[in-house]
């Protein structure tokens, strides 16, 4: 799904929180009084509030999950945002809805929401949804490139290629040499042009796509709409030149990012151990009365620049957990205990890791930091697996919130890819779109183990 799609989801949200703000007033509310005149401040908190909750769940994989699924999503997102708008609503009185209002308002925004959320659920099912022709310059990777608009365009139709190999490839069907591309784009009119790793345009047909480009054909490269389409970067299109000489990848650089990443990481961490104090006195107390040894957990794990340093958790399997040599946790793994599986589903066994934020060994935000037993492992088969440690390892990240835990080396790679777009793209917005994510993640257990 591209961003546009999602904005103009975000959008239609946005309308839906409006017309049950108009709605609600309407029927609430004396004549003389206007929502959005006499009640700005509350209006204002309503959208904001919402808008922030549908986020947070993770609302907008319309057409790409089942509509139950998408159903439980939009209902906790309005039962957060109604604990949240009730807490700012009592704290401060006078942007207060009436009771009745804010409870009418409450139904009409979910009712709203899932209705067009149905609407467009069953025209994408019906194909509904228009479909845009591409043309693959090159076949080589064509498989990546297939798999990639499957999954994030579906509608998306791939005429075939030109240049490369003769035949019948992942790419479809040739359409001819790469210097017939205008031809095929006169004969085909396709809306994209999506260049492969294997063939580049020579000087005379770069000039020429540079020109129809600007008469409105969209060229792209496979790693950029990789990067756009997935929020990755992809392991096996990378190389060092493009690397170097790409944007991104520049915290060690930027001393005034670093500054400010550090100070959130400070305050943040101690306001949270001080909220979540009485959750780890409980926690821990639960792991000692289930099973004998101690509650809070030791282990080694690789930092910034490979350094190893001592992680803290709460423990949630055996004390004999790990007699036989460090393994990956499985699904329903044998040696988790009944407490620490909803420890880990909640993420409460990681958080006396915000010590480890304190010490300056982590961060709130970063790459899971791994075992050095493991790390050794991937580092030999997955390329560019060492660039994770070119940043803190952190709590919460952008891998563990878009993918499910790792365990597997195809499973590492994925997540790298995710580490990869994070180290690239670090900044204060994608830090809030994690944090946010987080919460979502947090409320809606997935994958972890």
């Amino acid at each position: 799904m591209t961003s546009s799609t999602r904005i103009i989801f975000r959008f239609v949200d946005l309308i839906c929180i409006l017309v049950a703000l108009a709605v609600s007033s309407r029927l609430m509310l004396p004549p003389y009084l206007e929502i959005f005149a006499d009640y700005t401040g509350a209006s204002t908190f309503t959208v904001i509030i919402f808008l922030l909750s549908f986020y947070m769940m993770d609302c907008y994989n319309v057409g790409r999950e089942d509509f139950r699924d998408s159903c439980v999503r939009v209902l906790v997102a309005v039962v957060v945002g109604i604990v949240a708008a009730g807490f700012v609503f009592y704290t401060f009185e006078h942007w207060r809805f009436p009771r009745m209002m804010f409870v009418v308002q409450m139904a009409v925004n979910l009712a709203l929401s899932l209705a067009w959320r149905r609407a467009y659920f069953l025209l994408h099912k019906r194909g509904g949804a228009e479909s845009s022709k591409v043309v693959f310059f090159g076949s080589s990777g064509a498989q990546r490139a297939r798999s990639l608009l499957e999954e994030y365009e579906p509608a998306t139709e791939i005429l075939g290629y030109v240049g490369g190999e003769e035949g019948e490839t992942p790419a479809g069907a040739c359409l001819g040499a790469a210097e017939d591309v205008f031809r095929v784009i006169e004969r085909f009119s396709p809306g994209r042009i999506i260049i492969l790793d294997s063939v580049f345009p020579d000087r005379n047909t770069a000039h020429g796509l540079f020109n129809a480009k600007l008469k409105g054909l969209n060229v792209v490269d496979i790693r950029g709409l990789y990067e756009r389409l997935a929020a990755r970067v992809p392991v096996d299109l990378i190389r060092d030149d493009r690397l170097l000489l790409e944007d991104g990848f520049n915290l060690n650089v930027n001393a005034a990012m670093r500054r400010l990443k550090r100070a959130s990481d400070i305050c943040c961490s101690l306001a949270l151990l001080v909220a979540a104090f009485p959750v780890l006195l409980a926690a821990a107390s639960v792991v000692r009365f289930e099973s004998p040894g101690p509650a809070l957990y030791r282990q080694k794990r690789v930092g910034l620049y490979g350094k190893e340093f001592t992680v803290y958790k709460i423990r949630s399997m055996r004390l004999d957990a790990e007699k036989d040599g460090a393994v990956w946790a499985g699904k329903n793994d044998p040696r988790i205990t009944r407490v620490g599986r909803f420890l880990r589903k909640t993420r409460i066994d990681e958080l006396p890791q915000l010590v480890n934020v304190l010490k300056g060994e982590m961060s709130l935000i970063g790459p899971r930091p791994e075992r050095m037993e493991f790390v050794r492992e991937l580092s030999a088969v997955i390329p560019y697996y060492d660039v994770r440690h070119s940043v803190k390892p952190g709590i919460t990240g952008w891998a563990q919130v878009c993918c499910p835990y790792g365990a597997s080396v195809e499973d590492s790679r994925l997540k790298l890819e995710y580490d990869l777009f994070y180290i690239k793209n670090m900044s204060p917005l994608l830090e809030a779109k994690i944090i946010l994510k987080t919460i979502g993640v947090v409320l809606f257990p997935k994958g972890a183990r």
